[in-house]
């Protein structure tokens, strides 16, 4: 992570990827390619609950990320 400004930050790929990951672990006991794929499958029942990582997942560049 590189501090651009006082309330900015650039994150990498590999690091919103790890963010997505560690979260979705801790909340849903499922690793972050798998909130991806159950997202875009349709099969995920509370939005809510990931929705700050899906926004995270949304910077990506490749929306094939997983």
């Amino acid at each position: 992570m590189v501090k651009v400004n006082d309330s900015e930050v650039e994150l990498s790929r590999d690091e919103i990827l790890g963010l997505i990951d560690e979260a979705a672990k801790r909340r849903l006991g499922i690793s972050g390619i798998d909130l991806l794929e159950r997202y875009r499958r349709g099969q995920l029942r509370n939005l809510g609950q990931v929705a700050d990582l899906l926004v995270l997942a949304g910077l990506l560049e490749d929306k094939s990320a997983a």
